[in-house]
């Protein structure tokens, strides 16, 4: 389920409690209206994304980056609405071509009505429109590296919580998503950035969810959850259609008040039904044989949260799972996710966050080379790729509504398969930064 590392900034986990009527719409202060804006200046060691292998030096360039921001919250006695705009753009004066700017835009409304306490629908949205490279928007397996036309990511849900007594509540929600980007593109010094094609990488994904929960106590809440989705490729040639469903067990547990821990296992089944409108004859029990391979696989998801302080954190996660992939050899792959971090104040005016995020994805052929050449055209084999970021930012509060930042970033993007790769597209990032915040 290679999409799922996109669910991971814009789904919840399967163990967040999705329950919540008053204030649902995440308004922060009695102000309706927010505003804020980030001016940095920064030196970026591989604003391309170059792979470090390429026989072509690698580029790097200072920059100039404004951030803009726009939010509205209103929470009402039955219905809240938040609605956000955040823009970002990127000068990279060293670069002197056509991709010396590049800007990132997204939209993010949230409308939830309550129709009693006991049951709520909420309805959210979130559309990112950019042209930069995607390292941070994509993980492993899915193209991070640099784009030059517009690329669309759009997910929209629709949620119902609802209390059926006093113990037990259910979640039922609906997803639909639009992967739409330009494609890898190529680098050289002679020609610059030769765009590519991703209609191999396009696809839309809707999906349903289902989740029961239980209070066994007011500490503890165990669920059960069921998670079906399907995916369409836009390119059908390829024959990547596919559709999951995930079985998991959990619980929420809350140790104290400033400890939370929740975790989910169970299976996956992957059904790669896109193959069989190939019209190859691959081999017994291959395409046009009848049989359908369904493959099944674990599932484990673990998160805690630790409230150390009034503005002091740590958290950290833990996933095992199959998620898609853009890979054109390959449906999907299994992906193993770390994440971890931390929030911490000095002193009120003086703050340091962190994160760090490391993603493994492990490939295994589901043919053998003789079939993935009729079937794909191509062969990699066996392979893997690893993409992590560490991000840490040390602000400090002049004023309520001004504060000075200072920002270090590493990325680093690993991929090895066994045939006519050579690690290709791998690349190291290092963004170092200083700035000024003011908040409305």
């Amino acid at each position: 389920m290679r999409l799922l590392l996109l669910w991971a900034t814009v789904f919840p986990p399967l163990g967040i409690s999705f329950a919540q009527i008053e204030g649902s719409a995440g308004q922060q202060g009695p102000k309706p209206f927010t505003a804020t804006v980030a001016i940095r200046e920064g030196y970026d060691s591989n604003p391309l994304t170059q792979s470090y292998q390429s026989s072509n030096d690698v580029n790097s360039s200072t920059y100039s980056s404004v951030n803009p921001s726009l939010g509205y919250n209103y929470t009402g006695l039955q219905a809240d609405l938040s609605a956000r705009y955040d823009f970002q753009g990127i000068y990279f004066p060293s670069l002197n071509s056509s991709v010396d700017i590049q800007y990132n835009q997204t939209f993010t409304g949230q409308y939830t009505y309550a129709f009693d306490p006991r049951f709520s629908i909420t309805v959210a949205d979130n559309f990112n429109f950019f042209e930069q490279p995607i390292a941070t928007q994509f993980a492993a397996g899915l193209a991070p590296v640099t784009n030059t036309q517009g690329n669309i990511i759009n997910l929209g849900t629709i949620k119902a919580d609802y209390r059926v007594t006093d113990r037990l509540s259910m979640v039922t929600r609906w997803n639909n998503q639009v992967v739409n980007a330009d494609g890898p593109a190529s680098y050289n010094n002679t020609d610059g950035i030769q765009s590519g094609s991703a209609a191999a990488s396009n696809y839309m994904n809707n999906g349903a969810f289902q989740q029961f929960r239980l209070d066994f106590t007011p500490e503890t809440v165990g669920t059960f959850s069921i998670d079906y989705q399907l995916f369409d490729y836009q390119s059908d040639q390829n024959f990547r259609d596919n559709q999951q469903v995930a079985f998991s067990l959990g619980a929420d547990h809350t140790f104290l008040p400033t400890l939370f821990f929740s975790g989910r296992a169970g299976i996956q089944l992957n059904d790669n039904f896109g193959t069989n409108d190939n019209p190859q004859n691959v081999g017994p029990g291959g395409l046009n044989s009848g049989e359908q391979e369904i493959g099944v696989y674990p599932f484990v998801s673990l998160s805690s949260t630790w409230n150390y302080g009034q503005q002091n954190s740590l958290s950290a996660g833990f996933s095992i799972q199959i998620q898609q992939s853009t890979q054109q050899t390959s449906s999907d792959s299994e992906s193993y996710n770390l994440n971890l971090s931390s929030d911490h104040a000095f002193t009120e005016k003086l703050k340091l966050v962190q994160t760090l995020n490391i993603q493994l994805a492990l490939y295994t052929p589901q043919y053998d080379k003789e079939q993935s050449l009729a079937i794909y055209g191509g062969y990699q084999g066996s392979g893997q790729q690893t993409v992590a970021s560490y991000n840490c930012k040390l602000s400090y509060a002049f004023y309520p509504y001004l504060s000075a930042e200072l920002g270090y970033t590493f990325s680093t993007f690993q991929s090895y398969f066994d045939e006519n790769n050579s690690n290709g597209g791998s690349y190291n990032r290092n963004i170092v930064y200083i700035g000024v915040r003011g908040t409305y």
